[in-house]
């Protein structure tokens, strides 16, 4: 499946209602509106902002109730699940993957930032777990969008992420091509791909955006293209008030 390009970024076909994965130029002007670790008010058409301090973990924020402005009571942690109208889900990226999701049979939504670390730890099955016991999701209604992240053809990895890999992930030769001197190169979506349809979400209802962030420089900012970090990407997902 193509993605599709709209105003604030591309679009997964699996998501049925707002959503978008951002590049180097959208969604335009709301970074102004986002505080880390913090619920704002935001643009019209997206009334709250949820943000976190993205600390490359496996920890879950639930947002269960209406919110209040200001500081998070758990806002360090790398994925944000809700039930509540008008909120966006915010998760910033520059090579990591943004994963976005809903059961919109329940109304519940999630945005993930994963990195290795989280992917390794399991953030993506915690949080579909997460929207299961916290909200009555059912896998088999959930959608799942893996978007634009530092592909296959240039992660490649030594020893610090290929050891965790080896005795944490037991199909690793499935997402991991080993080189020499102890490197290899990652497949980072595959990982989470796998680990999605293994916590029961049908295969139709997972999408991957195929998109590299280090090869794409004009869509993208990359951290191991640049060195550093020049900017990231914003990607996000809101369920509509009544």
């Amino acid at each position: 499946m193509d993605a599709v390009v709209s105003h604030d970024g591309f679009t997964s076909e699996v998501i049925p209602l707002r959503h978008f994965f951002g590049t180097r130029q959208v969604p335009s002007g709301l970074e102004a509106f986002i505080r880390l670790g913090e619920v704002t008010v935001g643009p019209p058409s997206f009334p709250f902002i949820a943000s976190l301090k993205q600390i490359h973990s496996t920890r879950v924020v639930v947002i269960d109730s209406p919110v209040t402005l200001g500081a998070m009571s758990d806002g360090e942690a790398d994925a944000l699940v809700t039930n509540q109208p008008n909120l966006l889900l915010v998760v910033r990226t520059a090579d990591c993957v943004p994963v976005l999701m809903v059961d919109p049979k329940v109304g519940v939504i999630g945005a993930v930032h994963a990195g290795w670390r989280g992917a390794v730890g399991g953030i993506i099955p915690r949080t579909i777990q997460t929207c299961v016991e916290q909200f009555g999701a059912d896998v088999a209604n959930l959608h799942v969008a893996i978007g634009p992240s530092i592909g296959l053809c240039c992660y490649e990895v030594d020893a610090p992420v290929i050891e965790p890999l080896h005795s944490g992930y037991p199909d690793w030769q499935g997402v991991l091509q080993e080189t020499s001197n102890g490197k290899g190169m990652l497949d980072l979506k595959q990982l989470l791909w796998h680990q999605t349809l293994s916590s029961g979400i049908p295969e139709g209802q997972v999408e991957r955006l195929e998109y590299c962030t280090r090869c794409r420089e004009d869509l993208f900012f990359s951290y191991r293209r640049e060195g550093k970090v020049m900017g990231t990407m914003m990607s996000g997902i809101i369920l509509p008030g009544d």
